[in-house]
């Protein structure tokens, strides 16, 4: 069984590292901060004033993979988010239909779907990680891994039954999060394949990342 490759030393602080959020500013033209709009002014020199989005259009054109790299980041940190709360919504409907409150739920649910760590699996984990256990043994960090490898598996358990009350439970869902989308002018001397009609054009950014 292969297991994500991280640090054991981390394993025991692993949630103080989660609890930062990796969210960058908003901008790139697609969102602006809560009260900022695009034609937000964001400095003023002498009376003359620069607004977000005359920020975002000279971002864009200094470094535009960099723009699209963090307003896609943006995106999925937002559409992660997203699937917690609709998830939560979905658990809270099912707990109040049985009786529980989402936390009874949502443990009844996943005790029938996590398997316990087994100590072989524990050992492998270690055993992967050993050259960042900087000199401690696995009877010292057997439990920080065991406490890990389960609250690995109670989030995919959580993941497991969000999946099945979106289909099993009659409630509608609908995502409207709009995805980033771009503008891109393509001029003639660019290299291109296919037919000028086509209904899709495909552009391919060789300096993005």
């Amino acid at each position: 069984m292969r297991y994500p490759v991280l640090g054991v030393l981390l394993v025991a602080g692993i949630a103080c590292g989660n609890a930062q959020s990796t969210a960058p500013p908003a901008g790139a033209g697609q969102s602006a901060p809560a009260g900022q709009s695009s034609g937000a002014v964001v400095a003023e020199v002498g009376g003359r004033q620069i607004t977000l989005q005359q920020l975002d259009d000279r971002w864009l054109a200094l470094d535009p993979a960099e723009q699209a790299r963090v307003t896609q980041l943006m995106y999925q940190n937002r559409r992660t988010v997203l699937d917690q709360m609709v998830g939560d919504l979905l658990i809270e409907d099912a707990a109040k239909a049985a009786g529980l409150t989402p936390e009874q739920y949502v443990q009844q649910e996943s005790a029938k779907r996590v398997q316990p760590v087994t100590d072989a699996e524990i050992a492998a984990f270690y055993e992967q990680n050993k050259d960042r256990a900087q000199g401690r043994t696995l009877a010292d960090l057997r439990e920080p891994i065991r406490d890990f490898l389960n609250g690995q598996r109670q989030q995919q358990a959580r993941a497991m039954l969000v999946d099945e009350l979106k289909t099993k439970s009659g409630t509608p869902v609908r995502v409207l999060l709009d995805p980033p989308r771009r503008n891109v002018e393509i001029a003639a001397h660019d290299p291109s394949a296919g037919p000028e009609n086509a209904p899709i054009t495909i552009v391919e950014f060789s300096d993005y990342q």
